[in-house]
C-alpha cells in the first residue's frame, strides 16, 4: 500500500525529526504535528528541485534508481552491484563516538527506512513530484569486451567445436563399451570418469593431478563428469542396473545433426532433478542433512539461462561482472532454505548462517560458477578463460574452518565467459545454428599430395583444432589430409564444407584437382552406411535351434541370422524376443 511523505514522517520520532529538519529551510520547533507539515510542505513545494541538487551525484542515483523503480523501492543490493558503492545516508561518525553510525544525510528525507514496508522506498507523493525532473538512471549494461587482457596463467578453452564433436564420440562410447554408473546416485565412479576422460577432444579442462598428501584438494574431472550426467538427463543414455548404455532417444540422435542433440541436453538439463551441481561443491557439508536444506534446482538454472540471454555473442565477460549483472537486475535465485545447516569443517563453528558467512558470494556464485564451468561450457554454449583455482578467489578465507583450503570450489578458477554462435542458437537467440567463420592471419599452402603448409603467420587455436579434425600432423606446421580422420570427422557430424571453405580462404586460390577429389569423395562416402539401431549377437546351442526361431512366424521378425548358430536381435526388442523365445520353449542366458 503506497504511503505518502507525511505518514512516512509521522512513525520518527522527535529526536529523529530534528536531525532531519537541519536540511530544510524552514522553521525550527513547534510540536510533532506541525513539524511534519512544515517538513513535508518544503518537501513537496517549488523548492524540491534546489533540495535535490544538493545530493552527491551517487545520492542522486540512488533517488533515481528508486524514483524510476516500478514500486519506487530502493535495493542497498542492487545499487551495490550496478555501482560497485553505497549512497552515504548518515555521516561518518566522530572517532570517540560509540555511534555505529552518524547523523542522517539529505538523502534521508528523499529514501525512507521501509519499517513494515519490504524495502526503503520513496513515498507515493514526492516520488510522483521527482518524476518530473529526475532523469532515469542509464540502462543496466553487462560489460564485455572484444579480446582478454594478457595472462600468462590464463587457460583459454573454445568448446564449441570440442561439444559438436564430443557428444557424437561419447554417444558411440555407450553404445561400444561397458560404462559404469553407480544405481543409486547416477554418478559416474572413477574407473568411467578415467574412460570417457581419454575420449574427449582436448583433454579435460584441468590435467589429472595425483595427490601428494591425504589431505590435499583435487580438482578432478569436470567435463567426463558432466557427460553421463548430461546424457542421462537428457534421456540419451539409460541405466541398466550399474551399466549405463545408449537409450533408443541415444540411438535416434546418432542421426540428428550434433547443434540440435547439444541444444535438446541443455534444455532437458534446464528441468531435470537427477543432479544438483551445488553437491560438486564438497567443502560445504550439510547438503544432505535432514529436513528440507536445498531449493529446487530448476529455479536457478531459469534465473542463470535469463541472464545468459543478455549476453553478446562472441565478447568476454568477466564472471565477476555477470554476477553483478544478476544482482543488478533482480535475476535472483536460492541455493538453500536454511543456511545454518550448511557448514565448512565443523557443523557449529563453520556454519554458513552467521552474518557474512553465506552471502551471494559464497552460495549462489558458487553455483553460478559449477553451471557455467561443468555443463555450459561442456556443451559449448561459452567459451572459457579459467586458471587454477588454488589463490583465484580469496573471497572465503574469513570463513570458520578455511584456513587449510586451497579453494572453496573446484569452479573458482573461472575468470571470463563468452557466448557462441553454437550458444546463442541452444538459448533460441538465433533460429538457425550458424558458425562463425575462423578470421585467419595465416597463409597457407595446399599441394596436390594434400600436404597443407603454414607459409607465414600462425594459427590460432581453433583453427589448429579444425585442420587436427581431418590431418595429420607431420612436422611443425605441416599437415596432411588423411582419408580415415576425414571420414571420422564427418562420422562425428562435422561439416566438410567448413574445412573447404576455411583451405581456400587461406591460400588464396582454388585448391588443386587432387584435393578437391579427396574432398568430394570424403563427403560422398562419409555418410554412405547409417546406424539405425544397436544389436545383441545371440549364440544358439546349435544350428537347429537357431533355423527354428529364425524360422517360427513368433520370432522370425525379431531377429536376423549371423551366422550358423548365431542371431543379431536390435537392443530395443530384447526383452520382446527374450518372452517369444521362451514361448517356444527355450531359455536365454547372459
Amino acid at each position: 500500500m503506497p504511503i505518502s511523505l507525511r505518514e512516512s514522517l509521522t512513525r520518527l520520532t522527535v529526536s529523529q525529526l530534528h536531525e532531519l529538519q537541519s536540511h530544510l529551510p524552514i522553521d525550527k520547533g513547534g510540536r510533532k504535528e506541525q513539524l511534519v507539515d512544515r517538513m513535508a510542505d518544503a518537501m513537496l513545494g517549488p523548492q524540491l528541485p534546489a533540495i535535490w541538487s544538493r545530493l552527491d551525484e551517487t545520492q542522486q542515483a540512488a533517488v533515481a534508481e528508486a524514483v524510476h523503480h516500478p514500486l519506487g523501492e530502493y535495493s542497498q543490493r542492487r545499487f551495490r552491484a550496478r555501482y560497485q558503492h553505497l549512497p552515504a545516508f548518515h555521516t561518518t561518525p566522530p572517532k570517540a563516538s560509540y555511534s555505529r553510525r552518524g547523523q542522517p544525510t539529505l538523502l534521508c528525507l528523499f529514501i525512507h527506512d521501509a519499517l513494515e514496508q519490504p524495502s526503503a522506498f520513496i513515498p507515493s507523493d514526492l516520488r510522483d513530484r521527482l518524476k518530473a525532473f529526475v532523469p532515469p538512471p542509464a540502462p543496466l549494461n553487462l560489460a564485455s569486451s572484444e579480446t582478454l587482457a594478457g595472462d600468462d596463467e590464463l587457460m583459454i578453452r573454445l568448446t564449441e567445436r570440442e561439444a559438436l564433436q564430443e557428444v557424437v564420440v561419447m554417444l558411440r562410447t555407450l553404445e561400444q563399451v561397458r560404462v559404469q554408473v553407480s544405481d543409486k546416485t547416477a554418478l559416474p565412479g572413477s574407473a568411467t570418469l578415467r574412460l570417457l576422460g581419454e575420449k574427449l577432444a582436448g583433454g579435460d579442462f584441468y590435467p589429472p593431478v595425483e595427490k601428494q598428501d591425504e589431505w590435499d584438494q583435487e580438482i578432478g574431472p569436470i567435463k567426463a563428469f558432466a557427460w553421463p550426467m548430461l546424457l542421462q538427463a537428457g534421456g540419451l543414455a539409460v541405466r541398466n542396473g550399474t551399466r549405463l548404455e545408449l537409450g533408443p532417444a541415444g540411438v535416434r540422435a546418432l542421426s540428428l545433426p550434433p547443434a540440435d542433440v547439444l541444444r535438446g541436453l541443455w534444455k532437458k538439463w534446464l528441468k531435470t532433478t537427477l543432479f544438483d551441481e551445488f553437491s560438486r561443491i564438497d567443502t560445504i557439508k550439510g547438503q544432505a542433512s535432514q529436513g528440507r536444506v536445498m531449493t529446487a534446482v530448476a529455479p536457478r538454472r531459469l534465473a542463470i539461462e535469463e541472464a545468459l540471454r543478455e549476453c553478446p555473442v562472441g565478447r568476454w565477460i568477466k564472471l565477476d561482472d555477470f554476477s553483478n549483472f544478476m544482482l543488478a537486475s533482480d535475476r535472483l535465485f536460492a541455493v538453500t532454505h536454511d543456511a545454518w545447516k550448511l557448514y565448512i569443517c565443523d557443523r557449529q563453528y563453520g556454519a554458513l548462517g552467521y552474518e557474512g558467512s553465506g552471502g551471494w558470494n559464497i552460495l549462489q556464485e558458487r553455483y553460478l560458477l559449477a553451471l557455467l564451468f561443468e555443463y555450459a561450457a561442456t556443451l559449448g554454449l561459452i567459451d572459457i578463460a579459467y586458471r587454477d583455482p588454488a589463490e583465484a578467489k580469496e573471497d572465503f578465507r574469513d570463513l570458520w574452518g578455511a584456513d587449510d583450503l586451497s579453494f572453496l570450489s573446484r569452479y573458482d578458477g573461472l575468470q571470463n565467459f563468452r557466448l557462441t554462435p553454437l550458444g546463442a542458437y541452444v538459448l533460441d537467440l538465433d533460429a538457425r545454428y550458424q558458425p562463425l567463420a575462423i578470421l585467419s592471419n595465416a597463409a597457407l599452402s595446399v599441394s596436390p599430395s594434400l600436404q597443407v603448409n603454414v607459409l607465414q603467420g600462425a594459427l590460432a587455436a581453433e583453427e589448429t583444432l579444425l585442420l587436427e579434425s581431418w590431418a595429420v600432423p607431420e612436422l611443425a606446421g605441416s599437415w596432411r589430409l588423411d582419408q580415415e580422420k576425414a571420414l571420422i570427422a564427418i562420422e562425428k557430424g562435422h561439416d566438410i564444407a567448413t574445412l573447404k571453405d576455411f583451405l581456400e580462404r587461406t591460400s588464396g586460390q582454388p585448391l588443386p584437382e587432387a584435393a578437391t577429389s579427396f574432398l568430394d569423395f570424403c563427403e560422398r562416402n562419409g555418410k554412405a552406411l547409417k546406424t539405425i539401431g544397436s544389436a545383441v549377437l545371440i549364440e544358439c546351442r546349435d544350428p537347429e535351434i537357431a533355423n527354428e526361431i529364425a524360422g517360427r512366424r513368433e520370432t522370425a521378425a525379431l531377429c536376423l541370422r549371423a551366422g550358423p548358430k548365431t542371431l543379431a536381435v536390435r537392443t530395443q526388442q530384447l526383452d520382446k524376443f527374450r518372452d517369444k523365445v521362451r514361448l517356444l520353449g527355450f531359455g536365454m542366458i547372459s
